[in-house]
């Protein structure tokens, strides 16, 4: 059965991706098949903060990693970026902790580039907020030098 718009409607629980984007229908709860070079303008900005959400969420159960924090930013050369920061429990782990994000970061933001730095410790506020600016200080000298010489960083 077709709606007005001649849309195939389907279970939004049958959710799968595959090359298209979907947005649900305000009125009747069915998911339609939208282009996927729509994908910003059906999914917006709130597909992309489920996606952050769902990342600081697995990235706190990891037990490799004692704390981590989550910042998009732009890269010259690379455009927008995740950089997902983390504090390993010990330095033998900080390989391992390495793989764990960024694999998390893959599943969840696959469109966007991501990088994982570690850290001694995250900047945060007296409220317990990231202090983002703080952190981009700290971690956008590394980041530059892992692109510039991708074998050094390499595991």
């Amino acid at each position: 059965m077709r709606d007005t718009y001649g849309h195939e409607p389907f279970d939004v629980d049958d959710f799968a991706y595959d090359g298209y984007a979907y947005e649900a229908d305000a009125y009747d709860g069915h998911a339609y098949e939208a282009d996927a070079a729509g994908l910003f303008d059906t999914v917006g900005a709130r597909g992309l903060d489920d996606g952050f959400f769902a990342l600081e969420l697995d990235l706190l159960e990891l037990p490799c990693i004692q704390e981590s924090a989550i910042v998009c930013t732009e890269l010259p050369e690379v455009g927008e970026a995740v950089l997902a920061v983390y504090v390993p429990l010990s330095p033998e782990l900080e390989i391992a902790g390495r793989r764990a994000v960024l694999a998390a970061c893959e599943r969840r933001l696959p469109g966007l580039f991501s990088h994982a730095v570690a850290q001694d410790d995250i900047p945060r506020s007296v409220e317990g907020a990231v202090r983002e600016d703080l952190l981009l200080d700290r971690v956008l000298p590394q980041v530059a030098r892992d692109l510039m010489s991708p074998a050094a960083m390499s595991d």
